[in-house]
């Protein structure tokens, strides 16, 4: 018997529901051991098998997704057969999602926590390995961001040939702004309460405005490669920009509004997506 581990195998970006919070976007790293005999080849499993077909095993059951636990009181399933129809009703107003099927994930349970989504998975993953590998242990994890803010933001982007293109999709985000070349522990703070647990939507795929039990909701309309896609939320969770949503835009967004709150002065912002890896923006006065 031996053990192998692979840390950082990849990075699960998705949006769950959240019977307090709405829509949360999220990132977890996942770590994988594995437990058993040797093969013919002297291995547990190939790592490049574990890197192909396990990386993709969890990929394609909760990365880009909307992740909904399918025992929730808050959950009302519409029959639909060609597409994932929902309803999640809580105490800010409701949610309602429809959209092709490969945009959901359904995981057993009353709410979506690491350890629901760990023995989902780890049952997925024990159909898929070898019948020499006789323990599994999977760890999810958030990024060690240290003192650096983040926030949860969930988005959609039409014009992606990818899974990015679902309407419901998330990331927990470090947000890092320098001002006039100082690292600025304010203006993170400010963005990082700003965007929590926010639906990020481009003006352009708002279909209109609608009021549910006279809170004003918000409804998201667009089609991609994938199919059509709609979501409604409360406006409150909401944040309107005038482009699509790509973290390039994001941090645009976020320099050029710095610039007009505090005139005079120069920013630049590290705005990431998910864990590792993001954009660059500046804007404002440069100083001599």
């Amino acid at each position: 018997m031996a053990t192998l581990f692979v840390d950082n195998l990849t990075v699960l970006d998705f949006s769950y529901l959240h019977a307090k919070r709405g829509m949360v976007g999220e990132s977890w790293i996942v770590d994988l051991e594995l437990t058993g005999d040797l093969d013919g080849m002297g291995m547990v499993l190939d790592f490049g098998r574990i890197k192909k077909a396990v990386k993709e095993a969890l990929d394609a059951e909760i990365d880009h997704k909307l992740v909904i636990p399918q025992d929730s009181d808050c959950l009302t399933r519409l029959p639909d057969e060609d597409q994932v129809n929902v309803e999640w009703l809580y105490h800010a107003g409701v949610i309602r999602m429809k959209a092709p099927l490969c945009s959901s994930a359904f995981i057993p349970g009353t709410e979506v926590t690491k350890s629901a989504v760990t023995l989902h998975l780890m049952s997925l993953l024990y159909r898929i390995l070898p019948e020499n590998v006789s323990e599994l242990v999977l760890t999810l994890r958030e990024e060690d961001a240290g003192t650096a803010p983040s926030y949860h933001y969930s988005h959609g982007l039409k014009k992606h040939d990818g899974n990015c293109q679902r309407i419901a999709h998330g990331h927990r985000s470090q947000i890092q702004i320098f001002e006039n070349g100082r690292r600025s522990r304010y203006w993170e703070k400010l963005w990082a309460d700003r965007w929590e647990d926010i639906y990020i939507g481009s003006e352009e795929d708002l279909e209109g405005t609608y009021f549910i039990d006279e809170v004003p909701h918000h409804r998201f309309r667009y089609s991609a490669p994938q199919g059509l896609f709609e979501l409604l939320i409360p406006e409150d969770h909401c944040y309107l920009i005038d482009t699509d949503s790509t973290v390039e835009h994001l941090a645009a967004h976020i320099a050029a509004e710095l610039a007009d709150e505090a005139l005079g002065k120069h920013f630049r912002v590290r705005a990431f997506e998910g864990v590792a890896k993001g954009a660059l923006a500046e804007a404002g006065v440069m100083r001599a």
